[in-house]
């Protein structure tokens, strides 16, 4: 009760975006229907988007801008893996392909950065930049195997590549989440600025080229 008290608004929907994003996966694995992600990422950016709505928070105004422009961009990396590194393959689209990926992929980055970029700038409340940057890395390569796990089962997406895997997760896989992770709160803490839309973008940008650079570097390096 007490760690609750400590919560502000803000926590409480990034808190509630994060179980509502672990349940649709873990129902998407169940079902064994990867409709199911698109449907909770719609939900889950919808909440976002209403919690700022009734709060005005300008944190949440700022990280949304800056997490839909990485989250469109993010796309390219998707591309390349699917058309010209042959790499992952989607099996469900969700109505309709943006470039090589599903309806909901640039949805799903959106929210993801608007929830670690978000983490990334409470815990700076409380530490150094360095080391919330690395409180925020580690936990972005410990999040895609169960992650990937559930995607699986969920019959959305699998990787060609038969380089070392964790179950259904390549190692380079979990080397690129952890580098995205790096990415978005480095650029949130490097970029933030209530108000400044000029630097969500720009800072979104960047991000989404940091995803694009994360993952050809970490496929060449132990995908191949």
């Amino acid at each position: 009760m007490k760690l609750l008290s400590l919560l502000n608004t803000d926590d409480r929907i990034i808190i509630s975006s994060m179980v509502l994003s672990l349940a649709g996966v873990g129902l998407g694995a169940l079902l064994a229907n990867p409709e199911a992600l698109g449907i909770t990422t719609l939900i889950v950016i919808s909440l976002l988007i209403v919690g700022w709505y009734r709060t005005q928070s300008s944190r949440l105004a700022w990280l949304l801008i800056f997490g839909l422009v990485a989250g469109v961009v993010e796309l390219l990396a998707d591309w390349i893996h699917v058309k010209y590194f042959g790499s992952l393959v989607y099996t469900d689209h969700f109505g309709f392909r943006l470039l090589a990926s599903p309806s909901y992929m640039p949805i799903g980055w959106w929210l993801t950065v608007v929830q670690f970029g978000y983490l990334s700038l409470r815990l700076h409340e409380r530490w150094s930049r360095w080391i919330t940057v690395s409180i925020v890395s580690v936990l972005g390569m410990s999040v895609p195997p169960w992650y990937e796990e559930f995607a699986s089962p969920a019959k959305a997406w699998y990787y060609t590549t038969g380089s070392l895997n964790i179950s259904h997760t390549p190692v380079w896989v979990i080397f690129t989440y952890g580098t995205c992770m790096f990415v978005i709160s480095i650029m949130a803490l490097l970029c933030y600025r209530p108000g400044s839309w000029k630097r969500a973008v720009s800072g979104g940008i960047l991000t989404g080229f940091g995803f694009i650079f994360s993952g050809v570097l970490w496929f060449v390096l132990l995908g191949n």
